[in-house]
């Protein structure tokens, strides 16, 4: 039984979720008929039951912010939708205090055939807001969107960038107590993910509850005091936000070791591998791997990302790339304002003569390259690698990266310097050139320090008033 409730006057210590042993059931049939004979006959031997939600309990206090992660098929969504009160629980109690708006899906409750200013008013009213606080809330939600002309065409003529702003600008702007937010933010552009962003956290300062599903650990760190982790329709683990993303990030590592992912063991190569190191405790290392017993599976699985676009000769092929934590563990986030660790994997097919270089590139999430570094830079060549043999480059520096999504390039060239500028190389030839292999994200800064990160870098600046006149 699922209760939708507003309750005036509530204490402000009072929780405004309450889930008690929520289970969620589907039941399929292999033939239409089978539904007729059940009915018939009140035998249930015909259906297959599915269990989306088994045995759910939580509470969550008035101006909460809670975190859902698990993957796909874990029931995060059913969860929300329950919650939201699209769906009815088939066993427990729902009890919600307050107005609910739910971003679930792209464009979700808009009618297609009516314009995008239509649809407002439609989505207002249908959130129980009076005729009165609707035009008050139509200008915002549509400067929010930012759809221009766009917004007096019907929605079936939006793309799905178009549909989710406007989702998103009715969704803060009907005045929720409680907002909920599936990841359909993932579609739109950078600009307008990081606007939301700022949104979101503008309303948990006013006191709004939060509730938000995603796969990425640090995200719930960043806006979330609480966390939830769905497994197979069943809390695996409830706690704070800290303790649950990191639980769960681990255990994403886990899985992928049982799937065939096996760390490598690295040591420095020796002299005789022909390979020079730079002194500097920020300089790449070149390593040669300890193990012969290599991950294919994670080398097929790198293949096959970067094949569509893959380019080059061939003698030399970039194998992986891993961001690096500072326990020495693979990790998909960088922590804001820290070094940054990137092992690149590679071998050599066959031998190449001249100045070869292992390049890392960091691109932003439009593609734009952003970030390079080469091994040429600290000295290491490694056209002296042998063939037949996998290697390594580690990568160490200072990352000065906002908070955000990127991703890593690399490629094999050989270089020349420029005629032009004494402190550029060129490429004269790609022997391997790849992109999309590996994606990472700089988590927001922990603590309360004043940082207003908009960008894509940070540096640490100062500023000084002075009276001129």
């Amino acid at each position: 039984m699922s209760e939708q409730h507003s309750t005036p006057g509530t204490q402000a210590s009072a929780p405004v979720i309450e889930l008690a042993n929520v289970s969620k059931f589907y039941r399929t049939y292999a033939n239409p008929k089978h539904r007729l004979y059940e009915l018939l006959t009140g035998s249930r031997r015909y259906a297959r039951e599915t269990r989306a939600l088994e045995d759910v309990s939580l509470v969550l206090e008035r101006g909460g912010r809670l975190g859902i992660v698990g993957e796909n098929g874990s029931g995060k969504s059913t969860l929300l939708k329950v919650l939201a009160g699209v769906l009815t629980p088939t066993a427990g109690t729902a009890r919600v205090a307050g107005r609910v708006s739910a971003l679930l899906e792209l464009g979700a409750g808009f009618n297609p055939d009516l314009t995008g200013r239509e649809n407002v008013s439609q989505f207002c009213m249908l959130h129980g807001m009076r005729q009165d606080e609707i035009d008050e809330a139509v200008e915002p939600i549509l400067r929010f969107s930012e759809l221009q002309d766009a917004i007096d065409h019907p929605v079936r003529t939006y793309s799905s960038g178009m549909a989710v702003r406007l989702g998103f600008a009715c969704a803060v702007y009907v005045r929720p107590d409680i907002l909920i937010v599936d990841e359909a933010l993932s579609v739109g552009d950078a600009y307008f993910q990081n606007k939301c962003m700022h949104k979101i956290r503008a309303m948990l300062d006013d006191g709004v509850t939060f509730l938000y599903v995603t796969h990425a650990a640090d995200a719930v760190r960043a806006l979330c005091n609480q966390a939830v982790w769905m497994d197979r329709g069943k809390v695996r683990m409830f706690g704070s936000s800290t303790a649950v993303g990191a639980a769960y990030q681990s255990d994403v590592f886990s899985r992928s070791v049982r799937a065939g992912y096996e760390t490598q063991a690295v040591v420095k190569a020796e002299a005789g591998d022909g390979a020079s190191v730079a002194g500097s405790t920020n300089a790449p290392e070149i390593v040669r791997a300890a193990s012969h017993h290599f991950d294919r599976a994670r080398q097929q699985a790198f293949a096959e990302r970067v094949e569509p676009l893959r380019t080059g000769s061939g003698e030399m092929r970039v194998d992986d790339i891993v961001l690096v934590d500072a326990a020495s563990q693979e990790t998909d986030s960088q922590p804001f304002g820290e070094e940054a660790h990137v092992r690149v994997h590679f071998h050599a097919a066959r031998s190449v003569e001249g100045a070869v270089a292992l390049n890392l590139g960091v691109m932003d999430p439009s593609g734009r390259q952003i970030l390079h570094l080469s091994s040429l830079a600290s000295g290491i060549e490694i056209a002296q690698c042998v063939p037949g043999h996998r290697y390594a480059i580690d990568f160490r520096f200072a990352c000065p990266l906002t908070p955000g999504e990127y991703n890593f390039a690399a490629g094999i060239s050989l270089m020349s310097k420029s005629t032009l500028r004494d402190t550029q190389m060129v490429v004269e030839s790609v022997i391997d050139y790849c992109v999309g292999g590996a994606r990472f994200s700089v988590a927001e800064p922990e603590g309360n320090a004043f940082r207003d990160l908009w960008g894509i870098c940070y540096v640490p600046s100062s500023a000084s008033l002075s009276q001129i006149d």
